[in-house]
């Protein structure tokens, strides 16, 4: 039996920019307050988002934002009803992560000591918990191990002293694979 959010989800258009209500969406965003009243300044003048706001749907008239987040909360605070968005499904919001280069698929079997390391410079730029790690030494010991076994878990780098702990092997396992 279909239910009727399978049934809402199958017609919903995904790709499609589309006008939400703001009071649809639920944001969270770790934008700065100043970015989002510059953003909320820009809204009142033009009265409506050119970057469209990806969501992805709940359930009927709920949804959840994945990417441009401040897009919304700005706009609430503009006094908007609406935001442009586009409806996307998990596959698209992966997708989207890797597009936006917030998400590294990088093999970490098969990539060159190089390219591991600007990886890890990467996520080192782009992730302020990061900012203490050691690329070059983490590269450098994933080629070393693996050189030895096949990588199937992050939980040597710990051991290394590059800056690893057990609280950031989450975050490394969205952005690499093994």
């Amino acid at each position: 039996m279909v239910s009727t959010l399978d049934r809402r989800i199958a017609s919903t258009p995904l790709g499609q920019v589309l006008r939400l209500p703001c009071k649809f969406i639920q944001a969270k965003s770790s934008v700065e307050e100043m970015v989002i009243n510059a953003i909320a300044k820009e809204l009142v003048i033009t009265g409506k988002n050119v970057l469209p706001v990806m969501v992805k749907l709940l359930k009927e008239d709920k949804y959840t934002s994945v990417f441009n987040s401040q897009i919304v909360i700005a706009a609430q605070r503009a006094g908007l009803d609406f935001v442009c968005c586009i409806v996307v499904d998990d596959e698209m919001a992966a997708q989207l992560k890797i597009e936006s280069g917030k998400s590294i698929k990088i093999d970490l079997n098969q990539a060159s000591e190089s390219e591991l390391q600007t990886a890890f410079e990467n996520i080192q730029t782009n992730i302020a918990a990061f900012n203490k790690i050691e690329p070059a030494k983490i590269a450098r010991a994933i080629s070393e191990y693996r050189s030895v076994d096949r990588i199937t878990s992050l939980n040597f780098l710990t051991k290394l002293k590059c800056g690893i702990g057990k609280t950031k092997l989450s975050v490394l396992v969205d952005r690499l694979m093994y």
